[in-house]
């Protein structure tokens, strides 16, 4: 290997034990300060899982538990795991202090996941003797940001992904605001407009009362999930005090305030560039035009759309291909490879139409092919899981049933397991399809079935 990788990368492979797994184990530094792990099971199923980081990265992900596997740990099923810190270490950069280094920011962008690889194959080779026969990779957050790239810049090297609540595309690809740059820029925006009329959280909760209380039976079911965001036309007009300013409602300026978070942002030519949002926080919007502009400390208070827009779009989109472009994932569908995105409709942080938007860029984009992509949009689930409704489900099962034996996934199990009284089940649809409710416990997946209606 290049010597950037260091003479000792893979001079040992150490023996240990987790929950009486037989496996080997690596640690490596691939310069400047790209640690990474690789797991290896005794019992190898010959295949790969390239597990993708969070946030602005800094450590390596717990490679045991990856995410919409529903606990199962891969390496106990026969999959040889690894992963990275993204290219640099918290301890040195905390958040997105390593943006004024072009280098360490690239790794961030993609140059860690091909690391990655290299190390992991590597290291595969050498304990087993063979290359892995089937390679996957799966992540959300940034991990579905990595997906994205690990799908378009790096087609070859594998051969089934699972991108959760990333963003996909570059700015010339008109694929409605979903790519880095224009998220960045519509984050930014949606920051400024939250100073400027702040919106407290006891109006924010009687908005979203007042959201739920017109749509959330349209599902068949009043349970505070909303099933299908897409069919409810919620004006927050309706939410105009009458006379003096309370919490259970808002003024006219708060009112703009809400409309503008819920619209898309659109450049002077009137395209749209970034996907309606939620505010960001200052960490994450800061954070991407901080890259962009190669600063530690980013002002939003300066961000100006017209003027600053250019600049995200040739750097996040075309220096550092932060998120993977249309034509690329094209031709991996055209491959005949298989993706499966997935999203939470109560994401907070990334907006879950930008994979409504993407899937939509896919199916015209790619033609037949397209039905080597499927989505998933998790009901009432937040940024990656958490939130009011089911979010688990295992998708890297489902993965590698599609890339080993051609069984195309359609209606899976989504779960609650954790923060309920009761756990329960309830079917999760692909794409355009909803769960509607027609009867029995609502505990129980069989009371629900997955329907094509209108948005």
């Amino acid at each position: 290997m290049p010597a950037r990788f260091g003479g000792a990368c893979l001079g040992s492979l150490s023996s240990v034990a987790a929950k009486s797994i037989a496996i080997g184990c690596i640690a490596c530094a691939v310069k400047p300060e790209t640690d990474i792990r690789v797991r290896l099971p005794d019992a190898w199923s010959q295949r790969y899982l390239h597990f993708g980081g969070g946030g602005f990265d800094g450590s390596i992900p717990n490679l045991n538990s990856p995410v919409m596997n529903v606990g199962r740990n891969p390496i106990a099923y026969g999959y040889a795991v690894a992963g990275s810190n993204g290219g640099h270490r918290s301890a040195d950069y905390p958040g997105a202090s390593f943006a004024p280094d072009r280098a360490l920011t690239l790794s961030y962008a993609t140059a860690a996941i091909y690391d990655t690889d290299v190390v992991a194959r590597a290291a595969i080779q050498t304990y087993y003797g063979n290359p892995a026969k089937y390679r996957y990779f799966a992540g959300c957050s940034n991990g579905g940001k990595n997906a994205s790239v690990a799908a378009a810049v790096f087609i070859d090297d594998y051969d089934g992904i699972v991108g959760g609540d990333g963003v996909w595309g570059h700015s010339d690809d008109n694929m409605g605001g979903s790519e880095m740059s224009g998220m960045t820029a519509k984050w930014a925006v949606n920051v400024q407009a939250t100073r400027a009329v702040p919106i407290s959280s006891a109006k924010g909760a009687a908005v979203r009362a007042a959201q739920f209380a017109a749509c959330d039976a349209n599902d068949g079911l009043a349970d505070g999930i909303l099933s299908n965001p897409e069919a409810c036309h919620f004006d927050p007009q309706v939410m105009l005090c009458p006379g003096a300013s309370n919490n259970s409602c808002l003024t006219q300026a708060e009112i703009d305030t809400v409309k503008l978070l819920r619209s898309d942002l659109k450049d002077a030519s009137g395209r749209v560039i970034g996907a309606q949002a939620n505010a960001s926080t200052t960490a994450l919007s800061g954070g991407f035009v901080g890259m962009a502009f190669g600063v530690a400390n980013y002002d939003l208070n300066t961000f100006d759309v017209n003027r600053d827009f250019p600049t995200l779009k040739t750097a996040l989109d075309n220096i550092y291909s932060m998120s993977g472009e249309l034509p690329g994932l094209t031709d991996y569908l055209h491959k005949g490879k298989k993706l499966i995105i997935y999203h939470g409709w109560d994401d907070m942080l990334v907006q879950p139409y930008v994979s409504t938007r993407t899937y939509a860029a896919l199916q015209q984009s790619a033609g037949a092919d397209a039905s080597n992509a499927r989505l998933y949009m998790f009901p009432g689930m937040g940024h990656c899981a958490g939130g009011v409704g089911p979010d688990q489900a295992d998708l890297i099962s489902a993965i590698t049933a599609w890339v080993e034996s051609g069984t195309a996934p359609g209606t899976l199990v989504s779960a609650k397991l954790s923060g309920v009284a009761s756990p329960y089940k309830r079917p999760l649809c692909p794409y355009p399809q909803v769960p509607m409710y027609t009867g029995g416990p609502n505990t129980l997946f069989t009371s629900f079935t997955c329907r094509n209606v209108s948005q």
